[in-house]
């Protein structure tokens, strides 16, 4: 049957691209499962972003479409609307995710991993604790981003206690300034030429325009 094929949503975003790369290493030190990472599009200006400014050398391939029967886990969704083509003919092992469960169905019993978080990311950065295995810079740094991108810097009213404490954790972990990354990471994922740090910051506030905002969908978060 081959590797287990792990991926997120169509249109990658951090999260998706994150929640992969981590589920992928949990399976591999906790199970000793062997995976394909995969993306369902190309990597949006934030990810190709993260991997740029550290160097990461991770390899994730993009698949459009499964062949009947083939083993995979989804992350950051469940809709079979937001997968990949032919998921309903797949075998859904693992599914680790923070949305509502919508139309979600499977013919064999499964691992089901979901909680209201911010951020798919944090989820993972949870299990990976549960087993010691949060020494790896480049999940690491792929987490710490996708949490950061998913709250808003915590100011997205989805943000939970988790996502923050998971946030500085890896931040401390890292020796990243979390708030000057931050920043930096959402500019580089948003047409912000014409929007100042402070505004940014305000991005919670009744008086921000969500609207200024290009290249993303922040409708979920600015609402």
């Amino acid at each position: 049957m081959g590797n287990l094929k792990v991926f997120g949503h169509k249109n990658p975003d951090l999260d998706s691209v994150a929640a992969t790369v981590g589920l992928s290493h949990l399976l591999q030190i906790r199970d000793g499962i062997n995976c394909d990472m995969i993306v369902l599009g190309e990597f949006n200006k934030e990810v190709k972003y993260v991997f740029e400014r550290f160097d990461l050398k991770l390899n994730l391939l993009i698949v459009s479409e499964l062949k009947d029967g083939e083993e995979v886990a989804l992350v950051d969704h469940n809709e079979f609307s937001q997968s990949i083509i032919n998921i309903e003919n797949a075998k859904i092992k693992i599914v680790v995710d923070h949305h509502k469960i919508d139309n979600f169905r499977t013919v064999e019993p499964l691992e089901y991993i979901a909680k209201p978080f911010g951020s798919t990311s944090t989820i993972l950065y949870q299990l990976l604790q549960e087993i010691n295995g949060v020494d790896n810079r480049e999940v690491n740094i792929l987490l710490l981003s996708a949490i950061i991108s998913d709250t808003l810097l915590f100011k997205s009213p989805t943000t939970t206690k988790e996502d923050t404490k998971a946030a500085k954790e890896l931040a401390e972990k890292l020796n990243i300034d979390i708030d000057v990354y931050g920043l930096d990471l959402l500019k580089a994922g948003a047409d912000l030429s014409e929007i100042s740090s402070d505004e940014l910051i305000q991005i919670d506030s009744k008086e921000f325009d969500c609207n200024r905002i290009k290249d993303r969908n922040f409708s979920n978060k600015c609402s």
